[in-house]
């Protein structure tokens, strides 16, 4: 729930960063400079689409969490595929020239998100003992909170 929180908000920092590595990009591509409204609509489209892959996520989670590796520990282990698969095709994504693997990364990562704040509320109310179920409950609430706000404290200049 802190990677959720933080891929939420960190998005914002870089935003010149990003839009000028578009801006490259295009040129190389088309040998054209890229107008405002496809740049504008490919940034919103990198931001926004996180969110449509956390409906995915957790539209899916609990059908999983019910299938897949027949427990909600194998469904929150595997869900991990997503977020390293999210960060490979991110991390590449300037080396290769593609901004498109920006999109198909937050998408992933949106997935992940949405399986794990479906699925570990569930799995942390199985495993903790009585006495400490509201607590830990409560955490998935708190590790999102922090998480959103480290990535605007990391966009602080």
């Amino acid at each position: 729930t802190f990677q959720c929180g933080y891929n939420i908000s960190v998005i914002n920092a870089p935003t010149m960063h990003v839009q000028a590595f578009i801006n490259r990009t295009w040129s190389d591509r088309y040998q054209a400079n890229i107008s405002e409204n496809a740049l504008t609509l490919l940034w919103s489209t990198i931001v926004s689409i996180f969110t449509l892959g956390g409906l995915l996520g957790v539209t899916i989670g609990g059908t999983l969490s019910e299938v897949w590796f027949c427990c909600r520990k194998g469904t929150l282990l595997s869900n991990n595929l997503f977020s390293l698969t999210a960060a490979l095709l991110m991390g590449l994504s300037s080396s290769v020239g593609l901004f498109e693997f920006l999109i198909i990364g937050r998408f992933l990562i949106g997935i992940n998100a949405g399986i794990g704040l479906c699925v570990e509320p569930m799995f942390l109310g199985e495993i903790s003992p009585t006495a400490f179920r509201g607590a830990l409950g409560s955490g998935t609430s708190i590790f999102l909170t922090v998480g959103i706000l480290s990535g605007q404290v990391m966009g602080l200049k």
